[in-house]
């Protein structure tokens, strides 16, 4: 259960990094050449995401968030990420899955800021920036297919 803001953080972190992970496989694989460019930018934003949470956080930490502050709890398990293709994948399978995870993480990240709006803004506005980014990230992989 992720009932902390650090605790969501780390998560969020993780989730990237296993995305990111996903992207740089899908794109080092040779079998989608044709998607190769737009997965590795993919793969850089996810660092740029995970960065970018991680420095506002690190900002605007004070003894509320860790101290006892009250936030809805998420069950990690409702957020995680099938990045696992078969060997046969079409690059219609890759992007599909692509979406799901983007998808996902999305909804994590406006999870994540709904359950800490009532702290100081900048965290839940970070999760914002970075969901509003998947549902762009999400449109890109469907222009794709």
């Amino acid at each position: 259960m992720l009932n902390t803001t650090s605790a969501f953080i780390t998560f969020h972190g993780k989730l990237e990094d296993e995305t990111g992970a996903f992207y740089r496989r899908l794109a080092s694989s040779g079998r989608y050449p044709e998607a190769e460019e737009a997965f590795l930018a993919l793969a850089k934003e996810n660092g740029k995401h995970k960065e970018m949470v991680l420095r506002t956080y690190r900002e605007v930490i004070t003894d509320a968030f860790e101290g006892g502050f009250p936030l809805f709890p998420l069950d990690e398990g409702d957020y995680r990420v099938q990045t696992e293709l078969p060997d046969d994948a079409s690059l219609s399978d890759a992007l599909r899955r692509a979406a799901e995870i983007e998808e996902t993480s999305q909804r994590f990240c406006t999870d994540a800021a709904k359950s800490t709006r009532g702290l100081m803004a900048d965290v839940p506005q970070a999760f914002e920036w970075v969901a509003r980014a998947k549902a762009r990230r999400e449109r890109k992989l469907e222009s794709l297919r």
